[in-house]
């Protein structure tokens, strides 16, 4: 796999990676219909958006995951690479009450469909019709990763962020959000919001050992590791985020930034955007975990090759996704 790809947390079923698309354009927005005014301080109208939105009990999801790769100068005998931007879109169904997702993943090289519970993240490659020039090709066997086993906690690697994780990262709210103006996403009026959040923060705030006997604790601590992990690989532990919430104090858009150090002599660093849209709240959701044989397992060989698996260091953010992404 190129080195200057971020290795989607399904490479060990696919090694597939996208280039850009504009895919978040199909994310809906515009001007302000009528004004959102949820009577809070920026502050807490973020934290408590995490219940507001929990509350909702089930969601629609849809989510663009971006990675720009800066240009690389030659070194020696290592060719110089032009600056590259890949893109995956995903777009699912997802269970607050028990922290089940389900995403179809849509690549211009394939597809692949993901299911996301506490703790496990679980992959295949979908059937395949046939074609004049090819067979039919059935689905693959599901594959189980342990995204305690995963460096970036699968936040971002498995090219799209599970709402829990986001609702999550909401503890780590950091003072100095500002409400920057209204907007629209998909016909809902909202008030948008920026601000940073602290994945160190964020995971500290959790509770819940990992023998966790009741539902709620195991699925706190599966969140824990996943930040705590995720805390430990990005170049800084602060987020830059881009929210957007409706009358109802419901999370319907959010927008996070991260940096990570690639590997190679000029160690260059590639930032992350992460979009995930929230609708259709209430929306009947019905996930089946897969299943596997007793002999496979979640192994560290099936993990994520994620922007944690390289050293990194402080860096600076890029301005707000926001302003590209509308």
């Amino acid at each position: 796999m190129n080195r200057r790809r971020l290795a989607i947390g399904v490479s060990s079923v696919s090694g597939l990676a996208v280039v850009a698309v504009g895919a978040m354009g199909m994310f809906g927005s515009g001007g302000s219909a009528n004004a959102v005014d949820l009577h809070a301080a920026p502050v807490a109208a973020i934290t408590g958006a995490a219940g507001a939105t929990v509350q909702a009990g089930t969601a629609q999801t849809d989510t663009v995951v971006t990675v720009d790769n800066p240009a690389v100068p030659a070194y020696g005998s290592t060719a110089a690479t032009a600056a590259q931007t890949l893109t995956m879109h995903g777009s699912g169904l997802f269970d607050f009450g028990t922290e089940r997702g389900s995403v179809d993943l849509t690549l211009p090289t394939g597809a692949l469909n993901e299911v996301m519970t506490p703790g496990t993240v679980w992959v295949r490659r979908p059937a395949a019709a046939a074609t004049p020039t090819a067979a039919a090709v059935p689905a693959s066997v599901w594959s189980p990763t342990s995204t305690g086993k995963v460096s970036d906690g699968n936040l971002i690697s498995g090219g799209s962020t599970d709402p829990s994780l986001i609702i999550a990262m909401l503890r780590g709210v950091q003072p100095g959000v500002q409400q920057v103006g209204q907007d629209v996403v998909r016909g809902v009026p909202v008030a948008h919001y920026q601000g940073t959040l602290d994945l160190g923060q964020a995971a500290a705030a959790l509770s819940g050992p990992a023998s966790a006997r009741d539902a709620e604790a195991s699925y706190a601590a599966a969140d824990k590791q996943a930040l705590t992990n995720a805390s430990r690989a990005f170049t800084t532990t602060s987020v830059p985020f881009d929210a957007y919430l409706d009358a109802q104090g419901r999370l319907r858009r959010f927008v996070a930034t991260f940096a990570f150090v690639e590997v190679g002599p000029t160690k260059p660093v590639a930032h992350v955007t992460s979009a995930t849209e929230l609708f259709g709240f209430g929306t009947p959701v019905s996930i089946t975990v897969p299943t596997v044989a007793p002999s496979v397992r979640p192994a560290p060989s099936a993990a994520p090759r994620t922007p944690g698996r390289r050293a990194t260091t402080p860096s600076a953010h890029p301005t707000s996704p926001t302003r590209s992404h509308k």
